[in-house]
């Protein structure tokens, strides 16, 4: 009997520690689809800023082939599509990478016109340290890939200027966009898009 009065607390601990497996797991549940939305609309909500007059934007579509070549060159995009005017005519491409700075992930959406230069650039960096890394969403620093063409490899510090103090995630920033403007160039390359 003595025995199992020991027990008794970690058979109550246990207990309490079930029930809140059960209470996260069915608020996950319960707020999963709600993320998803969320994160769909916050996506759209960054196309339409890069291109406000696009109609509709479409995933852009490679083959096997062409995905293993970017494997292998480390620069496939985790999303990347294409931007369409009422008109149907294109009006470029958004290719969507992820790199690591100084804490955190940081993700980029780079914005590429049909004439191969750099629209705009978008990052969110929310892992990252607070007025250190998270910087690199800062217009300042984001405007600067705005008009350089992809035709070459962009160098932080040269063609763009690092946040002061948060060189690191200046740098992985920098790297997502060398990454979309890497893979850009091997589409055009391939065909799978034209200029």
């Amino acid at each position: 009997m003595q025995k199992l009065k020991d027990f008794r607390p970690a058979l109550i601990l246990a207990l309490i520690c079930g029930i809140c497996v059960f209470l996260l797991a069915g608020t996950y549940a319960l707020t999963e689809s709600r993320i998803a939305e969320q994160e769909e609309a916050s996506a759209q909500e960054r196309k339409l800023t890069i291109f406000p007059d696009a109609a509709k934007f479409e995933d852009l579509t490679y083959s096997d082939e062409i995905a293993s070549e970017l494997d292998t060159a480390g620069i496939r995009p985790d999303e990347a599509f294409i931007a369409y005017g009422e008109d149907g005519s294109v009006q470029g491409y958004i290719l969507v990478n992820t790199g690591f700075g100084y804490a955190g992930e940081i993700h980029t959406t780079t914005g590429i016109g049909v004439d191969g230069n750099i629209i705009m650039v978008i990052a969110t960096a929310e892992s990252d340290t607070p007025k250190l890394g998270k910087e690199v969403e800062g217009r300042p620093f984001l405007d600067g890939f705005t008009g350089l063409p992809t035709d070459k490899e962009l160098v932080l510090n040269q063609d763009v200027n690092a946040v002061s103090g948060a060189t690191i995630s200046s740098r992985a920033a920098t790297g997502c966009v060398n990454q979309a403007r890497a893979a850009y160039q091997l589409f055009l390359e391939k065909g799978v898009i034209s200029q």
